[in-house]
């Protein structure tokens, strides 16, 4: 009888430990150059859509659009661009995150001439991962066709850069895919 109790014991931690297995989130460096104010390292959570550039480091000045800030409709329609001009550096699109799926917001960006995509979340919480549609939801065409580096930031650094944005600042940044770490 104890040997049964025991095996059945076993056979119990086993199953929770596949039951409650942990969630990662994989993570990488996002450097703010410019203004000083913001200069440093922060954590920003990655898309697991898109094309993060493995390996390498994207460098680039963020936009924060005066129309469609989420992102949920083509940047065309409110008569944007962020295709980048000769000589200057690529833009990121900063977008507020809600209304949509965080793939629309990375499509519309990309389509807008973005080279990568900052979605800014809107409350305080740890970050997650940027997941595609579920099944239900994923007849979207465009999802497979995103190539555009996407990152998750939290709520407070999103403040912060619509902050010195909005008073003229230019905010530069790069993001670093050389060391994922996850948590």
């Amino acid at each position: 009888m104890r040997e049964k109790l025991g095996f059945l014991v076993c056979v119990w931690f086993l199953l929770c430990g596949f039951c409650f297995g942990r969630f990662v989130v994989e993570k990488n460096s996002l450097k703010l150059t410019s203004p000083e104010s913001l200069k440093g390292v922060y954590e920003c959570a990655i898309g697991n859509f898109g094309v993060p550039q493995y390996g390498g480091t994207l460098v680039g000045t963020v936009v924060y659009p005066k129309a469609n800030q989420k992102a949920c409709k083509g940047f065309d329609e409110v008569g944007i661009s962020f295709k980048s001009r000769p000589g200057r550096l690529p833009t990121f699109v900063l977008a507020d995150r809600g209304d949509c799926y965080l793939t629309l917001k990375a499509w519309s960006a990309q389509n807008g001439g973005a080279a990568a995509i900052l979605v800014a979340d809107d409350k305080v919480e740890p970050l997650i991962i940027m997941d595609t549609p579920e099944e239900e939801h994923a007849d979207a065409a465009y999802v497979q066709n995103i190539t555009i580096p996407s990152a998750l930031i939290s709520k407070s650094l999103g403040d912060s850069i619509k902050k010195a944005l909005s008073d003229g600042e230019m905010v530069s940044m790069s993001l670093d895919w050389t060391v994922p770490s996850t948590s």
